[in-house]
C-alpha cells in the first residue's frame, strides 16, 4: 500500500517538475480550511492533465488527478499559514489486498503555493533542484534523507511550516509554476 503511494506520489511529482516529497504532512488540524471555490475539474494549459477537487469531510478534498488518461486518487488538504494559502496532498491508499507489500508502502506528501481568482488556479510547487543547491551549501537546514538523487523531507509538521513560511514569497524556492483553469 505504502510503497504504491509513494510511486502514485512520484508519478504526480515529475508532471509538478522535481516536486519535493515529505513524510509528515504541512498541516495541523487547526490549519485546514476549505475553499468552496476549489471544487470542480480543472485543466492544464494544453487540455491534457486535469485536477478534480470533490469535498470529502469538513476540511478536505478527494482529488482526482488524470495525466494521459491514466487517473489517481488523492486526498488533498488546504493549508492556512498566515496570509499564504498551500495545498498539501497524500496518495490513497491503493485497492490492493497483500498485506506484506500494503506494509512496505509509505505516504509521502507535497506541498505548494495555491491561489484560485475566479476561473483560474495558481500552483507554485516548492523547486527540488533549488532546495538540493541550498542544502549542499548549508544555506538551508531542514531534516531530509537522500534518495538517490532525490530529497525526502523528514522534517516535523512544525518545522515545515517555518520553512514554508520564511520561503513562502520566495520565487526562486516555489520556482515550479502551472495554471488550471476551471473546466466548464
Amino acid at each position: 500500500m505504502r510503497a504504491a503511494k509513494i510511486l502514485v506520489a512520484f508519478g504526480i511529482a515529475l508532471f509538478m517538475a522535481s516536486c519535493v516529497m515529505s513524510l509528515h504532512p504541512l498541516f495541523t488540524t487547526k490549519d485546514l480550511v476549505f475553499e468552496s471555490a476549489l471544487v470542480g475539474t480543472w485543466v492544464d494549459e494544453d487540455g491534457k492533465n486535469t485536477w478534480a477537487f470533490q469535498k470529502s469531510g469538513d476540511n478536505a478534498y478527494e482529488l482526482v488527478y488524470t495525466e494521459n488518461e491514466t487517473p489517481a486518487k488523492f486526498k488533498a488538504y488546504l493549508v492556512r499559514l498566515e496570509n499564504f494559502l498551500f495545498l498539501d496532498i497524500v496518495p490513497e491508499e491503493p485497492d490492493t489486498k497483500n498485506d506484506l507489500y500494503k506494509g512496505h508502502l509509505i505516504p509521502a506528501h507535497s506541498f505548494g503555493r495555491i491561489s484560485i481568482e475566479g476561473d483560474l488556479l495558481r500552483l507554485a510547487t516548492l523547486d527540488g533542484d533549488w532546495l538540493k543547491d541550498m542544502i549542499n551549501k548549508k544555506k538551508i537546514k531542514i531534516g531530509h534523507e537522500w534518495l538517490d538523487e532525490n530529497i525526502i523531507l523528514t522534517a516535523s509538521t512544525k518545522d515545515l511550516q517555518k520553512f514554508a513560511l520564511k520561503y513562502a514569497k520566495d520565487s526562486r524556492a516555489f520556482s515550479n509554476k502551472s495554471e488550471l483553469h476551471r473546466q466548464k
